[in-house]
């Protein structure tokens, strides 16, 4: 069933597609809106790095260590049968040293011994060295338009 408007403003129904009306159609157009977002670089503002390398004198302390060997000859001049080992007798190593002697027999004789101890001798030192560090500042500029940032 199709609807007819009038003239007046009523509507009529009309049972039939076919039929013709003498009245004058009415147009409404329709109208819409959008909306759309622009972009765009602003330069709000400006910015000035500067650095700058500072040397300073500095005082570094440590202890250094380092070992010293006392060498002590011990005369034995013993007759032995075998080469004795090198030995440990505490904090002291013990070295043997032989020789062999021409005597009516050949006999092995411990001849010395070195007695090797070891002292352990720290010293504090103080080395001048040069360090070098890097300082920053930032300054603000207005923005070119004049107004403070």
């Amino acid at each position: 069933m199709r609807r007819n408007s009038s003239a007046a403003g009523r509507l009529v129904d009309s049972p039939a597609e076919n039929i013709v009306s003498d009245e004058q159609e009415r147009r409404v157009p329709v109208v819409e809106e959008r909306a759309r977002i622009e972009k765009r670089v602003v330069e709000r503002k400006v910015v000035r790095i500067r650095t700058a390398t500072k040397e300073s004198q500095q005082i570094l302390s440590d202890t250094l260590r380092h070992e010293e060997v006392d060498i002590r000859r011990v005369p034995v001049n013993r007759e032995i049968d075998a080469v004795p080992k090198v030995r440990e007798e505490g904090d002291v190593i013990v070295i043997p040293i032989v020789e062999e002697r021409a005597v009516l027999v050949k006999q092995l004789i411990l001849v010395e011994e070195l007695h090797v101890q070891r002292k352990v001798v720290q010293q504090n030192v103080e080395v001048p060295v040069r360090l070098h560090s890097t300082e920053v500042s930032v300054e603000s500029e207005n923005s070119p338009s004049g107004e403070p940032t």
